[in-house]
C-alpha cells in the first residue's frame, strides 16, 4: 500500500517520460520495418509496451519466433503462445532501449535474408 500511495504522489513525472518513451519507440519500429522487413505488419497500439507483428508474408510457418532466435538470435514471444489466431505472428516488447529495437530488427532481417 506505500508503494501503492508513493507512485501515484510522486509517479507522474516517471510516468510521463515512459509515454513519450514508448510513443517515440513504436515510432522508431515502425520505421525500421518499413525499412528493413516490409512484409511485416505492425499498427502500433496506444495503450501498451507491446509490438504484435504480423510475420505470415514472410513464408515463416506457424513460429516465426523460433526461425529469429534460430537464425538472428532475436528472442521475441511466439504468437502462437496466445491463441490460435497468433500463429505466425510474434511480440516484441517495446519498454527497452531505441538501440536494442533497431538491433533486433536488423538482426530479424539478417535471419529471413
Amino acid at each position: 500500500m506505500i508503494a501503492h500511495t508513493v507512485a501515484f504522489r510522486d509517479g507522474g513525472e516517471w510516468l510521463d517520460g515512459l509515454v513519450v518513451g514508448l510513443a517515440d519507440n513504436r515510432r522508431l519500429l515502425a520505421a525500421l520495418l518499413a525499412e528493413h522487413l516490409p512484409a511485416v505488419r505492425y499498427r502500433p497500439g496506444a495503450a501498451t509496451c507491446l509490438a504484435w507483428l504480423d510475420c505470415r508474408a514472410l513464408g515463416l510457418g506457424a513460429d516465426p519466433a523460433a526461425v529469429f532466435l534460430d537464425n538472428g538470435r532475436v528472442a521475441l514471444n511466439s504468437g502462437a503462445d496466445f491463441g490460435t489466431g497468433g500463429a505466425g505472428h510474434v511480440r516484441l516488447n517495446l519498454a527497452t532501449a531505441p538501440e536494442l529495437i533497431t538491433e533486433a530488427v536488423r538482426r530479424m532481417a539478417t535471419a529471413v535474408a
